[in-house]
């Protein structure tokens, strides 16, 4: 992430994940799901480049919140997602339970499914993924590259360190009146 950057480390996670679900979608041997299943692992730099990204544009004091909402977003997309793609599953008549085995090359007869017969391609569920990554990824392409915050708080000096006390006094009670749950206290 040090070399090419937190935002394009997203976006390299989000290409990759895309990739792999047109893969899922397209695949047709079994070759070919294990190898998108390996580029699926690659697609797991997304969070840790998104959790960097969050913490270097975030307040210092604000990092705890920020930090909360995604994890919160993240499980609450882990556990509607299932659902969500069981309906996509569903109106794709996609059926994961009566999968027909692979025949071999002895094999003379091959069985289809009824259902399969009529699919264009095989995984249009993992097709719709795909489009919902390709979303998130025009999303990711408009997020800023560094963010403006630290300029803004070193030039308004609100994180400053002060070696006044009076000075310190002065901006301790204006916070106090605004945030009184978030105020240092001196012993």
């Amino acid at each position: 992430m040090r070399s090419i950057g937190n935002k394009n480390t997203v976006l390299l996670g989000l290409g990759f994940q895309m990739f792999q679900l047109a893969w899922y979608g397209f695949g047709s041997q079994p070759w070919m799901m294990w190898a998108a299943g390996a580029v699926a692992a690659m697609s797991s730099i997304t969070f840790p480049a998104v959790s960097a990204l969050i913490s270097r544009n975030t307040e210092s004091d604000q990092q705890g919140v920020a930090q909360g909402m995604v994890t919160g977003i993240r499980g609450l997309c882990n556990g509607l997602g299932p659902a969500l793609y069981g309906f996509v599953f569903f109106l794709f008549h996609v059926e994961l339970g009566g999968l027909v085995p692979v025949p071999s090359s002895d094999d003379k007869v091959t069985k289809k499914d009824p259902i399969e017969e009529g699919a264009v391609i095989p995984g249009p569920p993992f097709l719709f993924g795909a489009v919902a990554v390709l979303l998130a990824f025009m999303v990711a392409l408009f997020i800023p590259e560094h963010s403006s915050h630290s300029t803004k708080n070193n030039a308004a000096g609100k994180h400053s360190i002060s070696s006044n006390p009076q000075t310190n006094n002065q901006d301790r009670s204006s916070d106090e009146d605004i945030e009184p749950l978030l105020q240092d206290t001196s012993v």
